[in-house]
């Protein structure tokens, strides 16, 4: 199977077993469960199972024809007018629902994501909901690859492309010796400014500074957590801006 085709797939939450039943759907065109079975190597009732839950997600159709069911997935263009159409819905639902959420209470709070498709997401949402022209400040490693390992670089790309549309800058410190392992043409492709560490400060986690709340998230093993406390966001900011200024 195509790696792209697989990474793609799974991008947009596809289980491995749905990801076999999906293509080898494509490839057949029109088939029953029991071809589609045969063709994969699962079983019947696994298949069925899977078909019923891709048809809810309007992935795969479905007609009888003398008794019998027949599925066959629906055009490529459908997934992309689903996702279009979910983004609406959620940015209506956004507008409605900011001013209710926490509207009542400022007590501090945390999240912890620990899979690479929540992080994912939680990034990418993170990136939609900053205000435009903001900045944000960060800690990484280029050497530990934090990013790579949660995402690939075709969707690293889109997330690029959103800061780029909303105008996002970033101040980035990485550990001393660390910017000359940097591709230049990484840094040509969105608004960063890049600093190094005092020499002998490692730092093998990724942070983020936001207006409101700072992050921390590891790609080895997938973790990460949002802390949502006026008082720790100052004294880690307080120590980012002495680095930042000390160097």
């Amino acid at each position: 199977m195509d790696k792209k085709l697989n990474e793609y797939l799974t991008e947009l939450g596809f289980k491995p077993s749905e990801i076999k039943v999906y293509v080898a759907s494509t490839q057949l065109g029109e088939a029953s469960a029991t071809q589609i079975a045969k063709k994969i190597s699962l079983p019947r009732t696994t298949v069925i199972s899977i078909l019923q839950r891709l048809e809810e997600d309007n992935y795969i159709s479905t007609h009888r024809y003398k008794g019998k069911t027949y599925f066959w997935v629906e055009s490529p263009r459908l997934i992309k007018d689903s996702l279009e159409q979910k983004m609406k819905v959620a940015s209506n639902l956004e507008e409605i629902l900011t001013e209710l959420y926490r509207s009542e209470s400022n007590f501090p709070f945390s999240k912890t994501f620990d899979t690479k498709t929540s992080i994912k997401k939680y990034i990418e949402k993170t990136l939609l909901e900053t205000a435009k022209k903001s900045t944000i400040y960060t800690i990484d490693n280029p050497n530990v690859g934090n990013y790579r390992k949660i995402f690939s670089d075709d969707y690293g790309r889109i997330l690029v492309d959103i800061k780029k549309s909303r105008q996002i800058m970033t101040k980035t410190l990485i550990p001393n010796g660390t910017k000359r392992k940097i591709d230049p043409k990484k840094l040509t492709t969105q608004e960063i400014k890049i600093r190094e560490l005092p020499e002998g400060i490692e730092f093998p986690a990724s942070l983020w500074i936001m207006k409101k709340k700072i992050v921390f998230f590891s790609g080895k093993l997938p973790f990460l957590v949002e802390i949502n406390h006026p008082l720790i966001r100052e004294s880690i900011w307080s120590l980012y801006q002495f680095l930042w200024q000390n160097k």
